[in-house]
């Protein structure tokens, strides 16, 4: 019996901690009213502000990398409906190279991620966007399907679609454009 309790407040606070909510605070210094979603320290990270609504994602690349995304770096994103979004960044993204050192752990790459069993070292890109409210009313009613981010070489890119562990995070994007569209 106890054993049946413990397993239904373990699966009832999983669901909590995965079902995140939109947080609405104010700024300290502007009084403006901030309304945020933000999903793993800010891997995916919705923010509306003055009417501006921000999109921040995290992408992490194998190795070390020194290249710099220049300021309307374009990502791609086919959703299930068969709609494209075509995004820009509205500032530079700069490296941040991190290592991971674990047996038979987590690896966090591009997308989603591996298990591995060796010090790794990885490269995280934040590339923010700044949506208009049709492009998040498209995010928020259909799933992403294709994500197409570029690559460091010129002219490349990657696509990551919508499978394994990077499902986890095209689920995130989809719940916080739904939930700051909600709060429009």
């Amino acid at each position: 019996m106890t054993k049946n309790i413990t397993l239904v407040l373990f699966i009832l606070s999983s669901i909590t901690s995965y079902s995140q909510k939109c947080k609405t605070d104010r700024d300290p210094f502007t009084n403006d009213k901030i309304t945020s979603f933000n999903f793993n320290n800010k891997t995916v990270y919705f923010e509306i502000k003055n009417d501006t609504i921000t999109f921040d994602i995290t992408f992490n690349y194998w190795g070390e990398r020194e290249h710099i995304f220049d300021r309307n770096t374009e990502v791609l994103l086919k959703l299930e409906n068969s709609s494209k979004v075509e995004l820009r960044t509205v500032k530079k993204s700069k490296p941040k190279i991190e290592s991971i050192t674990s047996s038979n752990g987590f690896f966090s790459g591009l997308g989603g991620g591996m298990t591995t069993s060796s010090s790794e070292n990885f490269t995280a890109y934040s590339f923010v966007f700044n949506l208009t409210e049709t492009e998040l009313k498209n995010l928020a009613e259909s799933e992403i399907d294709i994500i197409r981010i570029p690559d460091t070489d010129e002219g490349e890119f990657i696509d990551l679609k919508a499978k394994g562990r990077t499902k986890k995070k095209i689920k995130a994007i989809n719940k916080g454009a739904s939930c700051i569209n909600e709060n429009l």
